[in-house]
C-alpha cells in the first residue's frame, strides 16, 4: 500500500469511546494506556504503535509518552515509554479527537490495521500466590528499628480474589474515575507488563508552566460517615512517619543545593474514605535555572520513603528478605510525560494487576518503632477496598 493511501485510511480510524480502544489492543502486542488525572473530565489513551523501537532516554528528552517504572528499577530508573504513536481523547465519553505520529511508516501502519481485525483480550495468566506472613514480618521490623538498623521500612502484601463472572476492566475505569475525583485512574496492558488497573492519590513528580512539583504524603485514618478533614487527629506515629517522607524529599533538595523552593503543608487531605497526611513542595525551574530538574529528581526520589523506608539501602534489603514476592509494578511509578509541556508522573499505589480471572490486589504501610501488626494489617485491608469496593460492588 502506497503511504499515502495507509496514511489516509490510518487517519480515517476514530476510537469513539476508551474501550473501543481498550478491546481493540488489550492483550496484543501494542503497548496501551488508558488515564484520567485528578480532577479533570477528559480521558486520554495512547498507544506505542512501533514497540520495538525502545532506547532510554532522560526525561526531557523522552518525547511526548506514558512512562512506567516497576519498584525494583532505580538507581538508576529505567522506565518503560509508551509512545504516543497513537493518541485519542475524549470528554465525558464523547470522542474529541485521534492523533497519530507522523514519523510512523507505512509498515508500521499496514500491521497496526491488521491488528484492529484480530479479536484479542486474552489476560495474562494466574501465578502461584507465596504465603506472606506480614504480622511476622511487622515484628521484626520493628525489632530492626529498635535495633538501629533503619528508622521506617514499608511492607507490602497482596490478596489474590476470583473476579466476578461479569467483571469489566471499562466499567471498572469508569467506577473509579466517578468514586475517586481526586486520583490518577489508570489501566494498561503491555506485553512486559501485562495488565493493571489503579486509582492512585500520590504525585512523585508534576512539571507544569515550568513549575516543578513533588509531594509528600503518608499516614493512614479511616474515615467514617459526614466526618470532616477539621476532626481527624493525628496520632504522634502518624505525625512521625509523614515528616520522615518530607525529611526525604528535603535531603534530596540539600544533595542538588537546590534552596529555593516552597513548601506546603502537612495538611489533612481525602482520598476515597481515607484521610492521609500531604505536603506540597514547589520549585519555579526558570529561577533556579536546572534544565535537568525533573528527570535528577527522578533519579533521586524514586524509590520514595513513603513505599521503600529510612535509610534506603537497609530497608531496601529487609524487604527484599521478608516479603518474598515482586511488587512488580506496584510501588513503581507512572504516568503521561511531555505532553504540551506537561509532565505529572505518580507512584503506583491502590492498584491491582489482572490475571485471567484472578485480580491481585496490592497495599503495604509504613512501619516505624510504635507499629502494632495487627493495626498495620487492618491499613493494608482498608487500602485494597479502595479498588475492591468497585470490583465486588462493596
Amino acid at each position: 500500500m502506497p503511504l499515502q493511501t495507509a496514511k489516509t485510511n490510518l487517519n480515517t480510524i476514530a476510537f469513539k469511546t476508551p474501550s473501543m480502544l481498550w478491546h481493540s489492543l488489550m492483550g496484543s502486542n501494542y503497548p496501551v494506556a488508558i488515564w484520567r488525572l485528578p480532577d479533570d473530565s477528559y480521558v486520554y489513551g495512547i498507544s506505542d504503535l512501533r514497540p520495538q523501537i525502545q532506547k532510554h532516554q532522560k526525561l526531557e528528552d523522552a518525547g511526548k509518552g506514558f512512562y512506567v517504572n516497576p519498584f525494583l528499577k532505580h538507581h538508576p530508573t529505567n522506565p518503560q515509554l509508551i509512545k504516543s504513536d497513537l493518541m485519542v481523547k475524549w470528554h465525558k465519553k464523547q470522542w474529541i479527537q485521534t492523533s497519530f505520529d507522523t514519523r510512523l511508516n507505512d509498515q508500521d501502519i499496514n500491521d497496526f490495521q491488521k491488528t484492529l481485525r484480530i479479536t484479542t483480550g486474552v489476560l495474562h495468566q494466574e501465578t502461584v500466590t507465596p504465603n506472606n506472613e506480614f504480622c511476622n514480618d511487622v515484628v521484626e521490623a520493628v525489632q530492626s528499628i529498635k535495633g538501629g538498623i533503619f528508622e521506617k521500612v514499608v511492607l507490602s502484601r497482596f490478596d489474590d480474589q476470583t473476579l466476578p463472572d461479569d467483571f469489566d476492566l471499562m466499567i471498572a475505569f469508569d467506577a473509579a474515575c466517578k468514586a475517586y475525583p481526586n486520583a490518577f485512574v489508570y489501566m494498561i496492558s503491555t506485553p512486559n507488563f501485562g495488565c493493571w488497573l489503579g486509582a492512585t492519590p500520590e504525585t512523585l513528580l508534576e512539571i507544569n508552566n515550568n513549575v516543578f512539583k513533588t509531594v509528600s504524603l503518608a499516614s493512614t485514618q479511616k474515615l467514617s460517615a459526614n466526618q470532616t478533614m477539621n476532626e481527624v487527629a493525628w496520632t504522634q506515629k502518624e505525625i512521625q512517619e509523614q515528616a520522615m517522607v518530607s525529611r526525604y524529599i528535603i535531603d534530596c533538595f540539600k544533595k542538588i543545593r537546590l534552596r529555593e523552593y516552597l513548601e506546603n503543608g502537612p495538611k489533612t487531605i481525602q482520598a476515597g474514605r481515607m484521610a492521609h497526611l500531604k505536603t506540597i513542595y514547589e520549585v519555579d525551574m526558570e529561577a533556579v535555572n536546572i534544565p535537568e530538574l525533573a528527570s535528577t529528581m527522578l533519579e533521586l526520589l524514586n524509590p520514595t520513603s513513603a513505599v521503600c523506608g529510612m535509610p534506603l539501602q537497609p530497608a531496601l534489603d529487609f524487604i527484599k528478605k521478608h516479603e518474598k514476592y515482586d511488587r512488580e509494578l506496584y510501588a513503581g511509578f507512572l504516568g503521561p510525560i511531555n505532553m504540551d509541556g506537561y509532565t505529572h508522573l505518580f507512584v503506583n499505589l491502590r492498584c491491582m494487576k489482572i490475571m485471567g480471572q484472578t485480580g491481585r490486589f496490592y497495599a503495604g504501610a509504613g512501619i516505624t518503632e510504635n507499629s502494632n501488626p495487627e493495626k498495620e494489617f487492618e491499613e493494608t485491608q482498608l487500602k485494597m477496598q479502595t479498588l475492591k469496593k468497585i470490583i465486588f460492588r462493596r
